[in-house]
Protein backbone atom coordinates (compact mmCIF):
# COMPACT_ATOMS: atom_id res chain seq x y z
CA UNK A 1 0.00 0.00 0.00
CA UNK A 2 1.33 3.42 -0.96
CA UNK A 3 1.79 5.99 1.77
CA UNK A 4 2.01 9.73 1.03
CA UNK A 5 3.49 12.18 3.54
CA UNK A 6 3.87 15.94 3.23
CA UNK A 7 7.16 17.81 3.57
CA UNK A 8 6.04 21.43 3.66
CA UNK A 9 8.16 24.54 4.13
CA UNK A 10 10.72 24.30 6.90
CA UNK A 11 9.53 20.79 7.87
CA UNK A 12 11.35 19.33 4.82
CA UNK A 13 14.64 18.46 6.56
CA UNK A 14 12.80 17.07 9.61
CA UNK A 15 10.87 14.71 7.34
CA UNK A 16 13.59 13.81 4.83
CA UNK A 17 16.78 13.51 6.92
CA UNK A 18 15.51 10.46 8.88
CA UNK A 19 14.66 8.75 5.56
CA UNK A 20 18.23 9.35 4.37
CA UNK A 21 19.56 8.05 7.70
CA UNK A 22 17.57 4.83 7.16
CA UNK A 23 18.67 4.27 3.55
CA UNK A 24 20.35 0.90 3.03
CA UNK A 25 21.06 0.50 -0.68
CA UNK A 26 20.68 3.65 -2.79
CA UNK A 27 19.93 7.34 -2.90
CA UNK A 28 19.43 9.00 -6.29
CA UNK A 29 19.05 12.78 -6.34
CA UNK A 30 18.08 15.18 -9.12
CA UNK A 31 18.56 18.78 -7.97
CA UNK A 32 18.48 22.24 -9.52
CA UNK A 33 20.37 24.08 -6.77
CA UNK A 34 22.26 22.46 -3.90
CA UNK A 35 24.15 24.65 -1.45
CA UNK A 36 26.82 23.38 0.88
CA UNK A 37 27.23 25.25 4.15
CA UNK A 38 30.27 24.90 6.35
CA UNK A 39 28.58 26.30 9.43
CA UNK A 40 26.00 24.92 11.83
CA UNK A 41 23.69 27.93 11.52
CA UNK A 42 22.60 26.44 8.20
CA UNK A 43 20.55 24.08 10.35
CA UNK A 44 18.49 21.57 8.42
CA UNK A 45 20.31 22.02 5.12
CA UNK A 46 23.71 21.08 6.47
CA UNK A 47 22.25 18.24 8.55
CA UNK A 48 20.72 16.82 5.37
CA UNK A 49 24.01 17.36 3.48
CA UNK A 50 25.93 15.48 6.17
CA UNK A 51 23.32 12.70 6.34
CA UNK A 52 23.71 12.11 2.59
CA UNK A 53 27.50 11.98 2.95
CA UNK A 54 27.17 9.62 5.94
CA UNK A 55 24.99 7.33 3.82
CA UNK A 56 27.74 7.16 1.19
CA UNK A 57 30.31 6.43 3.91
CA UNK A 58 28.26 3.48 5.16
CA UNK A 59 28.09 1.97 1.69
CA UNK A 60 24.83 3.36 0.29
CA UNK A 61 25.21 4.11 -3.44
CA UNK A 62 24.56 7.84 -3.80
CA UNK A 63 24.14 9.27 -7.31
CA UNK A 64 23.51 12.97 -7.82
CA UNK A 65 22.55 14.75 -11.03
CA UNK A 66 22.91 18.52 -10.71
CA UNK A 67 21.91 21.42 -12.89
CA UNK A 68 24.59 23.36 -14.76
CA UNK A 69 24.21 26.73 -16.43
CA UNK A 70 26.81 28.66 -18.41
CA UNK A 71 30.29 28.85 -16.92
CA UNK A 72 30.45 31.59 -14.31
CA UNK A 73 26.70 31.43 -13.61
CA UNK A 74 25.83 31.50 -9.89
CA UNK A 75 24.01 28.12 -9.97
CA UNK A 76 26.99 26.50 -11.70
CA UNK A 77 29.36 27.85 -9.03
CA UNK A 78 27.10 26.72 -6.18
CA UNK A 79 26.55 23.23 -7.59
CA UNK A 80 30.21 22.74 -8.55
CA UNK A 81 31.29 23.58 -5.00
CA UNK A 82 28.73 21.15 -3.56
CA UNK A 83 29.76 18.45 -6.03
CA UNK A 84 33.29 18.58 -4.65
CA UNK A 85 32.10 17.91 -1.09
CA UNK A 86 29.79 15.12 -2.26
CA UNK A 87 32.48 13.42 -4.36
CA UNK A 88 34.97 13.53 -1.48
CA UNK A 89 32.34 11.71 0.61
CA UNK A 90 32.04 8.96 -2.01
CA UNK A 91 28.96 10.16 -3.90
CA UNK A 92 28.86 9.94 -7.69
CA UNK A 93 28.01 13.31 -9.23
CA UNK A 94 27.09 14.28 -12.78
CA UNK A 95 25.90 17.51 -14.30
CA UNK A 96 23.06 17.95 -16.76
CA UNK A 97 23.40 19.79 -20.04
CA UNK A 98 24.13 23.49 -20.47
CA UNK A 99 21.09 25.10 -22.01
CA UNK A 100 18.66 22.47 -20.68
CA UNK A 101 17.67 23.12 -17.08
CA UNK A 102 17.80 20.19 -14.70
CA UNK A 103 15.01 21.84 -12.75
CA UNK A 104 13.36 18.91 -10.97
CA UNK A 105 13.88 18.41 -7.26
CA UNK A 106 13.65 14.68 -6.73
CA UNK A 107 15.14 12.02 -4.47
CA UNK A 108 14.72 8.25 -4.67
CA UNK A 109 15.64 6.23 -1.60
CA UNK A 110 16.18 2.46 -1.78
CA UNK A 111 14.08 2.31 -4.99
CA UNK A 112 11.03 2.51 -2.72
CA UNK A 113 10.66 6.10 -1.55
CA UNK A 114 10.18 9.12 -3.81
CA UNK A 115 10.62 12.68 -2.56
CA UNK A 116 9.29 15.14 -5.12
CA UNK A 117 8.51 18.83 -4.90
CA UNK A 118 9.80 22.35 -5.09
CA UNK A 119 12.55 22.31 -2.43
CA UNK A 120 16.08 23.01 -3.58
CA UNK A 121 18.69 22.12 -0.98
CA UNK A 122 19.29 25.64 0.34
CA UNK A 123 18.53 27.74 3.42
CA UNK A 124 16.17 29.86 1.31
CA UNK A 125 14.13 26.79 0.39
CA UNK A 126 14.15 25.40 3.93
CA UNK A 127 13.57 28.63 5.87
CA UNK A 128 12.26 31.47 3.72
CA UNK A 129 10.48 30.31 0.57
CA UNK A 130 7.01 28.83 0.43
CA UNK A 131 7.92 25.33 -0.71
CA UNK A 132 5.91 22.12 -0.92
CA UNK A 133 7.10 18.55 -1.41
CA UNK A 134 5.69 15.07 -0.91
CA UNK A 135 7.09 11.71 0.09
CA UNK A 136 5.64 8.70 -1.70
CA UNK A 137 6.44 5.34 -0.12
CA UNK A 138 5.41 2.69 -2.62
CA UNK A 139 7.75 0.70 -4.85
CA UNK A 140 5.27 0.05 -7.68
CA UNK A 141 3.92 3.61 -7.85
CA UNK A 142 7.29 5.28 -8.26
CA UNK A 143 8.56 3.12 -11.14
CA UNK A 144 8.29 5.89 -13.76
CA UNK A 145 10.40 8.20 -11.58
CA UNK A 146 13.09 5.55 -11.09
CA UNK A 147 13.20 5.07 -14.88
CA UNK A 148 13.31 8.84 -15.46
CA UNK A 149 16.34 9.20 -13.17
CA UNK A 150 18.05 6.18 -14.74
CA UNK A 151 17.51 7.56 -18.26
CA UNK A 152 18.92 10.97 -17.32
CA UNK A 153 21.84 9.43 -15.41
CA UNK A 154 22.88 7.31 -18.38
CA UNK A 155 22.59 10.29 -20.72
CA UNK A 156 25.32 12.37 -19.08
CA UNK A 157 29.03 11.90 -18.48
CA UNK A 158 30.38 12.13 -14.97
Amino acid sequence: MTKITSALGSDYPKVITPLVDQATTSIDILMYEWKWYGHTSAGGVQKLNLAICAAAHRGVRVQVLLNIESMGHAITKINTRTAGFLERAGCKVKFGQVGVATHAKMMLIDDRILVLGSHNFSMGAFKKNQEASIVVDGREDIGPYRQYFKDLWEQFFG
